[in-house]
């Protein structure tokens, strides 16, 4: 029952995996949007970013904000030249102009995989394809996002976006509502949406059942006569929060019950480091606190101590820090500071990986004043107990987002009586989740999607045009320089630069060739394998001849010439970028076989740096292998571990191969021994010839499985030594 309940986070988390499907991932609130979040930034081998459209949302996310990952401007954008107020809007030319992106960000963009926006509710579909455009032209690439996969997470039933009335009128020109899913980038985008259904919140099912009918705009009588029997409901005071609709009034409410107490308040200053923008301060930068004053935590501790959200009031404070009880602890909590960081991205030239850095830090105590919250910053909170004040006007979703950060009924308040008309749901966005349901062939699809996708990562995998960038960028470093003889490098470098024009035409064409096999109703598996296994050899022994060979002989005439060191190190760093492309061909596989079997022709010698960056450790190998070994040790045959892990049989009969080798199973249980003998005395009698040559000689059909099956089997029986 479980795993039936929780389907769709399952299956959203394999296609943002295992694809480069766009996803956008939505569910009511309390459903584990942001845990799954983090699941995924922890599993993913992906280059990821994590944006958000405010500084307060980015800081939690631990990622940036919009705005500042993609330098646009904070004026509305129309996706085209037309002439615009400049004042208000920037169109497609200006924002060119606007945006100061550096070759370092440019790289980045260069090399993202999977952009990850949180909050996407609060983006407008303007500023998405601003997003849109940015990548197509920095990736030279023209899909929708300049074909980065996006994971975009949210409740549209929630926080809405901010459209200026004045803006507006122009916007609409082009896009039917301001929400993110009128853009024009997301109409040809494929995205998929999953929406998470099993509440963990709120247990209570006549509760539940309530905030799903608010949610989805349903006005039921009896729904709201059993809400407003929490009018004035009575209980006990302590731990109670107010969740009002504007800032002056949660304000004057905090103010107003601290001023009560009598006991000496006591400041908390924050320590601010390096870059970070007030406007993304994730509390005060001073706080006031008084003994008996009641607080939030806004944070989850490490080890479970307080969470995001509980409340609890103040005992004092000790030259160790706040000491906060909270009702039915059994003992006070030490509440110290904390560190909340600023990051942006960064490209590792040395692992080829995004990597967050650091640029700022906010410390200060994760507590803020809480008899009263807004709504608005009571998003993604939890309350045993809260008064919800909604008297005054309010938007749509903002009573199911305060009434849905209670747990229960029980701990419910209402200060005004609810009526029907306070009900507002957005029917543009019941319309768009009304047609934006999971596929019935989910599964299905998921198949069809990670095979394409392995089928578009081959295909690119020789492209050359990052290659191209390097040579261009490495003869602008020289003609701005004041390099000794530097007439003849720029003239090296021309030579070098037409002959990666040249590997990009011919690289164009090998991908076309590619994708008209891949395309092909037939069984075109072996002419794939044969032709990439021809191309990396072409591509290898190109780029190490004469590009590679060339570049270390101009590198070894600089290295004795005075004031070239940097300059060598550059170049250094370009033979780096060719010999990763060299090795990334050597790695290829398709359909989980090796194309390239055999020891790389070509290897460069790593020599010892001391100032190399420890590279992000990697997921354990062999994990998907070893589910598969248990799966068969259960007794599940080769067809049932295919549909239960949706992977093809050629897949799980090389995980299987493995565990021949390592002798966990026998080869018997696969195929008949006679032609394990046979297919291994043909492997004996020609040694010098490849696999695709061995299948040509066998005088029966043998697939690549079975041969690798067989090489195996030899290894476990010790009649090979294992060459890796």
């Amino acid at each position: 029952m479980q795993q039936e309940q929780n389907i769709e986070r399952e299956l959203a988390e394999k296609f943002i995996l295992y694809t480069d499907r766009t996803v956008f991932l939505t569910g009511k609130a309390g459903t584990g949007k942001t845990t799954l979040l983090q699941s995924i930034l922890d599993k993913t081998h992906k280059n990821t970013a994590v944006v958000a459209p405010t500084g307060v949302a980015a800081i939690n996310a631990g990622g940036m904000t919009i705005h500042s990952m993609f330098q646009l401007p904070t004026k509305s954008f129309t996706p085209n030249n037309e002439i615009v107020d400049q004042e208000l809007f920037v169109n497609r030319s200006s924002l060119v102009n606007i945006q100061k992106i550096r070759k370092e960000r440019k790289r980045l963009f260069q090399e993202l995989e999977l952009l990850i926006i949180d909050e996407i509710s609060m983006v407008r579909a303007d500023l998405l394809d601003a997003i849109d455009y940015t990548l197509r032209r920095m990736r030279r690439n023209q899909e929708p996002f300049g074909g980065v996969q996006l994971l975009v997470i949210g409740d549209l039933y929630q926080l809405a976006p901010v459209v200026k009335d004045y803006v507006w009128p122009t916007l609409n020109k082009y896009y039917e509502t301001p929400f993110f899913f009128s853009s024009i980038a997301w109409q040809y985008s494929n995205a998929l949406t999953f929406e998470l259904n099993k509440i963990y919140r709120q247990q209570d099912e006549t509760f539940i059942q309530i905030l799903n009918n608010i949610r989805n705009g349903v006005k039921n009588e009896g729904d709201i006569t059993r809400l407003n029997e929490n009018f004035n409901h009575k209980f006990e005071a302590a731990e109670t929060i107010t969740l009002t609709t504007h800032n002056r009034k949660a304000d004057a409410i905090n103010q107003t019950e601290l001023s009560r107490l009598d006991s000496h308040k006591f400041e908390l200053e924050a320590k601010v480091k390096g870059q970070f923008n007030e406007s993304s301060y994730p509390t005060n930068e001073k706080i006031i606190l008084k003994k008996g004053a009641q607080v939030m935590f806004l944070r989850n501790h490490q080890d479970g101590t307080y969470f995001n959200g509980k409340i609890g009031v103040v005992q004092g404070k000790t030259d160790e820090g706040v000491k906060v009880f909270c009702k039915g602890d059994h003992e006070t909590i030490l509440v110290e500071p904390i560190q909340w960081k600023n990051t942006r991205y960064k490209l590792n030239e040395a692992s080829g990986e995004i990597e967050p850095e650091e640029v700022g830090s906010f410390e200060q105590y994760p507590l803020k004043l809480a008899w009263a919250v807004t709504v608005h910053k009571s998003q993604g909170l939890t309350f045993d107990k809260a008064i919800v004040d909604l008297e005054d006007t309010f938007a749509p979703g903002q009573l199911y987002v305060a009434l849905s950060r209670c747990r229960s009924l029980e701990g419910l308040t209402l200060s005004s009586m609810i009526k029907a008309a306070n009900i507002i749901v957005d029917s543009r966005v019941k319309n768009y989740y009304h047609l934006s349901t999971i596929p019935e062939n989910a599964e299905e699809l998921l198949v069809k999607a990670k095979n394409e996708f392995e089928d578009k990562k081959l295909r690119r995998s020789f492209d050359f045009n990052k290659i191209n960038d390097h040579l261009e960028a490495w003869e602008e470093t020289v003609r701005a320089s004041e390099l000794p003889e530097k007439t003849t490098v720029i003239k090296t470098i021309r030579a070098l630069k037409k002959k990666g024009l040249e590997m990009q035409k011919i690289a164009y064409s090998f991908e076309k060739q590619l994708h008209s096999f891949m395309a092909s109703e037939d069984d075109s598996k072996d002419q794939i394998i044969n032709r990439c296994q021809k191309g990396i050899q072409y591509f290898t022994n190109e780029v190490h001849t004469l590009m590679i060979i060339t570049m270390e002989d101009h590198k070894r005439a600089y290295k004795i010439k005075p004031r070239t060191r940097k300059y060598v190190r550059e170049v250094e760093d370009l033979i780096s970028h060719l010999w990763k492309y060299i090795e990334s061909l050597y790695s290829l596989q398709y359909r989980d076989i090796e194309l390239h079997p055999e020891d790389p022709k070509h290897r460069r010698i790593v020599m010892f740096n001391p100032d190399k960056k420890k590279e992000k450790p990697k997921r354990e190998k062999g994990e998907t292998q070893k589910i598969t070994l248990e799966m068969w040790e259960e007794g599940k045959t080769l067809d049932e571990i295919c549909k239960l892990r949706s992977l093809k049989l050629g897949t799980i009969q090389t995980h299987m191969s493995k565990w021949i080798k390592f002798g966990k199973v026998d080869i018997a249980k696969f195929m008949d021994m006679k032609k394990v003998e046979s297919v291994w005395k043909t492997i004996q009698d020609n040694p010098d010839k490849s696999s695709a040559d061995i299948r040509e000689i066998f005088p029966d059909s043998l697939e690549y499985s079975e041969l690798t099956m067989v090489r195996n089997w030899a290894f476990a029986k010790g009649y090979i030594e294992d060459k890796t």
